[in-house]
């Protein structure tokens, strides 16, 4: 693989781990307008989401250090309430539960180019439902069980190829009443054991790739870094402000060009 090309795909990787715009349905197109880097990017795959998960765990290393040390009776900043630990592990069983039971099956049956479309389109309305919910008045200290649950659930509805799991999660907190703030840290937050796992699952791969094309791999994994903390840093922006309707334009647009070329 080419040092360009591998770049190229980072920055792809980082941008749309991170907004609401669906990682896994850009794949599915990148692969249907290139068949033949399919093996090559598939292999490729888990270094870029090591590099996104570098970029979250840089992006929200404040927040990760703040709940370890409430975790340990050190600190009691209320930002940061260290049940907040127990909620995410809470919020990632929905998506674990059913991506370890029907993972292959949902790939299978909704990775087809029309259905990444339909799901496209899903995250379109989720993303208009979201602009619909902003101005919630719950911090992180209301932040309960019920709320971890509900957000689970929609992150476990972007195992569907087309619909975002950062948009999905996002909508998810927003529907409970969550500020803008609030609703965002959790939902990127829950990425960390979401793109943790994904890495784990597929680590064994890593070293045949890094003798292969070591420098290619490095240049991915850091552009998806670089790309992803920016990617981070805007969407947190956009939520603060309720700026979520460009991107369901974007997902609107780019799901009725997927059905388009899906049928003809």
């Amino acid at each position: 693989m080419g040092i360009g090309k591998a770049i190229g795909l980072g920055v792809l990787q980082g941008l749309t781990e991170f907004l609401p715009v669906s990682s896994s349905g850009h794949l599915v197109l990148v692969q249907h307008l290139f068949p033949e880097g399919i093996s090559e990017a598939l292999a490729f795959d888990v270094c870029l989401h090591f590099g996104t998960l570098v970029a979250v765990l840089w992006y929200f290393r404040a927040d990760l250090i703040h709940m370890a040390s409430a975790l340990s009776g050190k600190s009691r900043d209320p930002r940061y309430p260290a049940r907040w630990v127990w909620l995410l592990a809470l919020a990632t069983v929905p998506a674990a539960l059913v991506g370890g039971l029907w993972a292959q099956r949902i790939e299978a049956a909704f990775g087809s180019i029309l259905a990444v479309g339909i799901a496209l389109l899903t995250t379109a309305v989720l993303l208009w439902i979201g602009s619909r919910c902003l101005g919630g008045r719950r911090g992180p200290l209301d932040l309960g069980a019920a709320d971890a649950v509900v957000v689970g659930i929609f992150q476990a509805a972007a195992l569907v190829p087309g619909v975002s799991r950062s948009g999905s999660t996002i909508v998810g907190a927003l529907t409970r009443g969550l500020d803008e703030d609030t609703a965002a840290r959790f939902a990127f937050l829950m990425s960390v054991p979401a793109i943790g796992g994904a890495v784990l699952r597929n680590a064994s791969d890593v070293g045949v790739l890094l003798r292969a094309d070591g420098l290619a791999v490095l240049a991915g994994t850091a552009a998806a870094a670089v790309t992803g903390f920016l990617a981070i840093e805007l969407m947190m922006r956009a939520v603060r402000v309720g700026r979520l309707l460009p991107f369901a334009l974007y997902c609107g647009v780019l799901g009725g060009l997927t059905l388009l070329v899906g049928v003809v």
